[in-house]
């Protein structure tokens, strides 16, 4: 592999990450517990894995059971939502800083599970020598 190569690689892997991980949600395809799709001007993200069975109307705007709206941040992370679940290993911003989903749970309305409030469930990033 080329020098070249070699360097275009970090932004090829980069941008086909990107497209994938806000890809349209398309009836008959397996989904995974988290994964981001986007329906009609809208992204979602899955609370558990299924398959969107033809005829069954399991989009992401008519099964909430399924699927959870997101917001999209600027940087391209998500920001924390009440109400919301989150997938071990998920990285969302808060209050201006990252944070990982240390374990797979519903933030419950008024439980006050943010991430500064709930350590538990929440790994923070920033100033983690090993975080980027």
């Amino acid at each position: 592999m080329s020098f070249k190569t070699k360097a275009l690689f970090p932004l090829l892997l980069l941008v086909a990450t990107s497209a994938w991980a806000s890809s349209p949600w398309r009836e008959g395809r397996h989904y995974s517990q988290g994964e981001i799709v986007r329906y009609q001007g809208q992204t979602y993200e899955a609370r558990q894995g299924h398959k969107a069975e033809r005829g069954a109307n399991w989009n992401p705007e008519a099964a909430a059971s399924l699927w959870a709206p997101v917001e999209r941040r600027n940087n391209g992370r998500f920001g924390w939502q009440e109400g919301k679940y989150y997938s071990k290993g998920q990285i969302v911003n808060y209050q201006g800083r990252s944070y990982r989903v240390r374990q797979g749970h519903q933030s419950e309305r008024g439980a006050n599970w943010n991430p500064t409030a709930a350590p538990s469930l929440w790994e923070a990033l920033d100033g983690n020598p090993n975080w980027r």
